[in-house]
C-alpha cells in the first residue's frame, strides 16, 4: 500500500461524517417547515386534527434525527480508530461496528 492510504481512508470517513451532518441539517429544516405548516392549517381552520397530526411527523423526524446522529458518532469513532492505526494496517473498511 502507498503512503497516502491512511490519508485517503480518513478522507472517505470524513466524507461520510459530512453527509451525516448535512442530512441532520436538512432533516431539521424539513421538520420545522412541516410542523409549522400543520400548525398554521390547524389555526386557520380551527381544526384540532391538524394540530394532533403535527405530532406524528415530529416523532418520525425525531427518530430519524437520532438515527443519523448515532451513525455520525459511529463514523467519528471509526475515524479516531483509523487515525491511530499504522499505515500497514489500513484496509479501507467502512464498517462502524466495534
Amino acid at each position: 500500500m502507498s503512503t497516502g492510504d491512511k490519508h485517503k481512508h480518513l478522507e472517505f470517513l470524513q466524507g461520510a461524517i459530512n453527509r451525516m451532518a448535512g442530512n441532520l441539517f436538512l432533516l431539521k429544516g424539513w421538520t420545522i417547515t412541516l410542523i409549522a405548516a400543520l400548525f398554521a392549517l390547524a389555526a386557520k381552520d380551527t381544526n384540532k386534527v391538524f394540530a394532533i397530526l403535527a405530532y406524528f411527523p415530529l416523532l418520525m423526524f425525531w427518530a430519524l434525527d437520532g438515527y443519523f446522529l448515532s451513525q455520525e458518532r459511529c463514523f467519528r469513532s471509526l475515524y479516531d480508530h483509523v487515525r491511530a492505526l499504522n499505515e500497514e494496517q489500513i484496509d479501507f473498511s467502512m464498517d462502524t461496528r466495534p
